[in-house]
């Protein structure tokens, strides 16, 4: 090692020496900057395909809530729908009612019609019976 150490390189050795240092420190700067770029651009990959991902997410809220709307709607409309009905129905039993009761005031009334009836007729027969008798 002293004689290497002695041995003095000539100037144009030292210069070809320093040359090549000076390429591997910038081939190792290019590596550097090299994978910084592809990180980066991995990076901004990722964004790209976050902010895809955010779109999409937003698109399909935007047409769940549309959809959530939509069966709001038809609930709602189904709810009117049973409530007339209910009422209709309502409507028709106190109809029913009306009608079984004027019904029943009727045969009463036909019934006591038919009870005088049959009195007068029964007095008529007497009537005649005692006519006959005379």
């Amino acid at each position: 090692m002293a004689k290497e150490r002695c041995v003095k390189k000539s100037f144009q050795d030292s210069l070809e020496d320093i040359k090549e240092r000076m390429k591997e420190k910038r081939t190792k700067k290019l590596a550097k900057v090299a994978t910084v770029s592809k990180v980066l651009s991995t990076k901004v990959k990722i964004m790209n395909n976050s902010s895809v991902t955010v779109k999409s997410f937003q698109a399909n809220n935007k047409a769940l809530a549309l959809a959530l709307e939509a069966e709001k709607c038809k609930t709602r409309q189904a709810l009117d729908l049973i409530l007339h009905l209910k009422r209709e129905h309502q409507r028709l039993m106190f109809e029913t009612f009306i009608l079984k009761r004027k019904l029943n005031m009727q045969q009463e009334s036909n019934s006591s019609e038919v009870s005088v009836m049959a009195v007068v007729c029964h007095i008529i027969v007497l009537g005649l019976r005692v006519l006959w008798w005379v």
